[in-house]
């Protein structure tokens, strides 16, 4: 399950892009919070402190200190410079832990199995659409594939989920497979209507120049 961690905050008056990178040389990172039919709120958190989150802890979710208050947030989108190093920007959207949330979730493969009938290893689906309750989002869908052999691919059906989450990719899609070299993999289909809920956030309007327009 991925850790809550909870991050300090800065209130911002300014917003553009001259004061969103007045912020990143002071070493924060540039912030909006939003939904729940609430305001949105521009501010700045820690950068060394929210790459902590992200890359050691593999936060999805984040308690955000807001002058005294606490807000429960989902990392919505976090954009980054041109290079892919440093986070230039990003948007937090309101949550209640309790509260269903559609996200991507990597797949983890473990093992290696024991008889490959001279087969290689396929995988068509690194992550899958999920829904599950917020503060239940897995850091991955792990799938031994010790057992794993030649005809016989694991679907989507098959999957061992934690409690609480249902993958909204369609149950026939095949997520890792032997297959011999030359030999077209089995595709892999979503049904419509069951990919991953498009959040239409609330209109950021202060915030539009914050970032630069390259995203990792």
């Amino acid at each position: 399950m991925s850790a809550s961690v909870t991050l300090k905050t800065t209130a911002r008056a300014e917003t553009g892009s001259r004061a969103a990178a007045r912020l990143r040389k002071k070493g924060l990172v540039p912030a909006i919070v939003y939904g729940h039919k609430q305001a949105n709120v521009s501010l700045a958190v820690n950068a060394k402190e929210l790459d902590q989150a992200i890359r050691v802890q593999h936060a999805r979710v984040l308690d955000l200190d807001i002058e005294g208050k606490t807000e429960t947030v989902l990392i919505r989108e976090l954009q980054w410079d041109y290079l892919g190093k440093e986070m230039i920007h990003v948007d937090f959207e309101r949550k209640d832990r309790a509260e269903l949330v559609r996200v991507s979730v990597p797949v983890a493969l473990k093992n290696a199995p024991k008889a490959t009938g001279g087969g290689v290893l396929d995988q068509p689906f690194h992550a899958l659409h999920v829904e599950c309750p917020l503060g239940s989002i897995p850091d991955s869908i792990a799938i031994d594939i010790t057992n794993l052999t030649l005809g016989n691919p694991i679907h989507i059906r098959d999957l061992a989920l934690p409690q609480g989450v249902k993958v909204l990719d369609a149950p026939e899609g095949v997520v890792v497979q032997l297959k011999l070299p030359g030999v077209e993999a089995e595709p892999t289909t979503t049904e419509p209507g069951t990919g991953p809920e498009v959040i239409k956030p609330e209109k950021k309007k202060a915030d539009d120049d914050d970032a630069a327009p390259a995203k990792k």
